[in-house]
């Protein structure tokens, strides 16, 4: 009448391992596209490029990675704290791109070798001026800007 069918451990245990697999891949991927959609970053290259050079302010790309614990803490202790946002949001176009996810949306020059990293890059001349490697503490993020904030606006009067 019933014609169930017994799967042995090994497969069962194989589609288990898949599915959770699939699962928490799909997480971190999610994962920045809600950071940057709560904190008002791009997540498209081109678009923020066009931006830039529209409001002429630098180019702020985050290079992160989906299973980075030092990218979540930067995003967490650092990009995420009201002093830091508030200044990225007006003097800067910020930009988050996993690194290997969104491998193939910006040039290659921006795929750092090591995450998290952040370049400062010149709208017109679509090159970075600074880049800041690995976690930074808030209060040293928050004086780098000041600083390239203001040599920005020296250099694009």
């Amino acid at each position: 009448m019933y014609n169930h069918e017994i799967i042995p451990p090994q497969r069962l245990g194989m589609k288990l391992f898949l599915f959770f697999t699939l699962f928490f891949l799909s997480l971190f991927g999610a994962h920045i596209d809600e950071f940057a959609q709560n904190m008002g970053y791009e997540r498209d290259y081109a678009k923020a490029l066009a931006e830039a050079k529209k409001e002429n302010k630098p180019l702020m790309l985050v290079v992160v990675g989906d299973t980075c614990p030092w990218c979540r803490k930067f995003e967490r202790k650092t990009l995420s704290q009201q002093r830091i946002a508030f200044e990225v949001a007006q003097h800067f176009v910020p930009l988050i791109i996993d690194r290997k996810h969104d491998e193939g949306t910006y040039p290659p020059l921006y795929n750092a070798p090591r995450i998290p990293t952040v370049y400062f890059i010149d709208p017109k001349e679509e090159k970075y001026f600074y880049e800041s490697m690995g976690y930074v503490k808030l209060e040293d993020y928050a004086s780098l800007l000041e600083e390239l904030k203001t040599t920005f606006a020296k250099e694009h009067k």
